[in-house]
């Protein structure tokens, strides 16, 4: 009975035994085959193809940033826009499941631009870095200093201008993704002039050289006497026009964009200043932003040293206790009237005028000049101009009326200083806008000036702007460190 009692254990545990070797033990995946980082530029394809042990009858998964993606062994990342990126794999069976996790940079594409010398260039941005508020930008490489970047706003694209030829190596950055922008510039085209080339527009305010510079002749329209005005101030050689009393202004332009370089004065104007004769003209500045080649932009002021007070001018306190007008106004407007008879005499109530301050009087005719001092071709009757009124600079020397000196204000405004004189030229990063705001202008196309003070100065007669010619300093290979005074 024993030993049946043994026999059957025996063969129980021998059944027992053969099973357990007959069944297939089942363990959980691991992975390997998957870097825990990867980089890529925009565009190319990252193909992942994991080792996977313990893998039969696996279920796969792949998550992008916690989205799910593919459920295969194997993957394609393929991202277009540059940025960081979290991919994980997870194999899974019935014994458990293992987990892989890579980081994968896909970095901006570079970018090469071609221009032309003196010439706005555009710098077009791939469609995700377009919008983005944060965007950074740095030179890497220049051939020259005579170049800038401009970025007038966040909705525009960026604008680079250089007047020297050669390859310019720019990082642009956004977060994480840093690209790299060459921009190629090559001689320009066209034959450049350095100095005034074209003549928009010329309207005088009355003054005892209108008519005179230039010379009006009987049945002269406005586009004659433009035509005139290009005549003496266009090219090289040039001579002198008036720009008449307060408020009276001339329109140019070059045939290239004159580069905003950081830190250097960037074009001239000249005029007839000296010592103990200034009549400050004050500047205005546009850059051909539509392209046009017509001065229909914005304008833009170059601000000089009394633009909004003169109370730190070296002639100030003596101006104000002459009786001067020391106030400088942002917001004037003046009228002119077109005198009912002209008579060739001097004539002290000769041209009416009013302001918005509130003032009214009578532009002298003297005995020097004694032409009509309206502009002729004009056909209205009256002609009202808006600005900036600068304070009276002319000081009465005599005490008495007959003798004025015509002092200079600091910097900043054409017919100020000696042509010679470094304070003769500006820097377009003077420029600001309409709200006051400084602007970072890449370079300028058109100037517009205008008389800047209204005042009567004895025999002298009124204060009235001359411009000359015009340069661009850079074309010119002259480099002049900018005026801070």
């Amino acid at each position: 009975m024993k030993q049946r009692i043994i026999y059957t254990l025996l063969i129980v545990f021998a059944a027992f035994t053969s099973c357990k070797d007959d069944a297939e033990v089942i363990l959980a995946p691991v992975i390997s085959g998957i870097d825990k980082t990867y980089t890529i530029v925009e565009g190319r394809k990252l193909e992942l193809s994991p080792t996977i042990e313990n893998g039969n009858n696996a279920t796969y998964l792949w998550q992008l940033d916690g989205e799910e993606v593919a459920q295969t062994p194997n993957y394609v990342f393929e991202e277009s826009n540059p940025g960081e990126y979290t991919l994980i794999l997870k194999v899974g069976n019935e014994s458990g499941t293992d987990e892989a996790k890579t980081s994968i940079t896909v970095g901006a594409k570079d970018m090469t631009i071609e221009g032309a010398a003196h010439t706005l260039i555009s710098l077009e941005l791939p469609d995700y870095m377009k919008g983005n508020g944060d965007l950074a930008w740095s030179v890497l490489e220049a051939p020259s200093e005579l170049y800038r970047f401009s970025q007038m706003n966040a909705k525009e694209a960026p604008l680079f201008i250089a007047a020297e030829v050669g390859t310019y190596l720019m990082q642009v950055s956004s977060g994480d993704i840093n690209g790299e922008v060459t921009i190629i510039v090559s001689e320009n085209e066209n034959e450049l002039s350095s100095y005034i080339a074209n003549v928009f527009d010329y309207l005088p305010a009355p003054g005892q050289f209108v008519n005179k510079m230039p010379v009006y002749e009987e049945g002269d329209t406005h586009e004659d006497m433009v035509a005139k005005v290009a005549e003496k101030i266009t090219g090289e050689n040039s001579g002198f026009i008036t720009l008449g009393g307060w408020g009276g202004y001339v329109t140019f332009g070059f045939d290239h964009t004159i580069v905003n370089v950081a830190g250097k004065q960037d074009f001239r104007i000249e005029g007839n200043g000296f010592t103990n004769s200034s009549e400050p003209g004050i500047v205005m500045v546009s850059y051909d932003a539509n392209g046009n080649g017509e001065p229909d932009d914005e304008w833009y002021e170059i601000v000089g040293s009394g633009n909004f007070t003169a109370e730190n001018e070296e002639w100030y306190q003596s101006a104000l206790e002459t009786g001067n007008d020391v106030n400088t106004y942002r917001d004037f407007e003046m009228t002119y009237y077109r005198p009912e008879v002209e008579e060739n005499a001097p004539l002290k109530e000769y041209i009416r005028w009013t302001n918005n301050k509130d003032q009214e009087g009578y532009k002298e005719k003297n005995s020097f000049h004694k032409q009509s001092y309206f502009p002729i071709w004009v056909d209205a009757d009256e002609i009202t101009f808006n600005g900036v009124r600068l304070a009276q600079s002319g000081v009465d020397a005599s005490g008495q009326g007959s003798f004025f000196t015509l002092k200079s204000y600091k910097y900043g405004y054409a017919d100020n200083h000696s042509n010679s004189d470094n304070r003769s030229t500006f820097d377009i990063d003077w420029a600001i806008d309409k709200d006051g705001n400084k602007v970072n202008l890449p370079g300028i196309d058109f100037v517009k000036v205008y008389t800047g003070v209204d005042q009567e100065n004895g025999w002298v007669g009124e204060n009235y702007t001359e411009v000359a010619r015009g340069s661009d300093l850079h074309l010119l290979g002259t480099s002049i460190d900018s005026i801070n005074e």
